[in-house]
């Protein structure tokens, strides 16, 4: 008797490669959308137009987003209860994602927050990293 792993695979990933969603990053160099073609791809990209979104933002649904951007001049916020928070509020929202851990550091002379987020998704491990400023948003 063989052993193999046993794989999850979603329906949408094993098929022809058709665009199951639109990647959040954009190509400044051509004017169409990025389309995701598996599950993993999609998945990160709503992770970070989670993320990236603050709360009110989303018409709708104003209770969507990471409010990060919010986070970073309050003077009485710990990360613990914002990466607590968070992990929350992605499982909601994303609840085919399982959360490693979350480690958010804040650098206060250059007001930027450093987001690192493992995570898996269809037993397939990935981790995110993005900072957050007053200025700029990077991935």
């Amino acid at each position: 008797m063989l052993n193999r792993p046993a794989y999850r695979l979603n329906p949408q990933d094993v098929g022809q490669k058709k665009g199951i969603g639109i990647n959040v990053l954009f190509n400044n160099n051509t004017n169409v959308f990025n389309q995701t073609f598996t599950t993993k791809e999609q998945v990160k990209s709503n992770l970070i137009n989670y993320i990236l979104t603050d709360k009110g933002e989303r018409f709708f649904n104003p209770q969507f987003g990471g409010n990060l951007r919010a986070s970073l001049f309050e003077p009485d916020t710990t990360f613990d209860s914002v990466a607590a928070r968070l992990e929350t509020e992605i499982i909601a929202f994303i609840p085919n994602i399982i959360i490693r851990d979350i480690i958010i550091k804040k650098q206060s002379d250059l007001n930027l927050i450093n987001l690192v987020l493992e995570y898996s998704i269809n037993n397939q491990n990935d981790n995110l990293v993005i900072n957050v400023s007053t200025t700029n948003l990077s991935r």
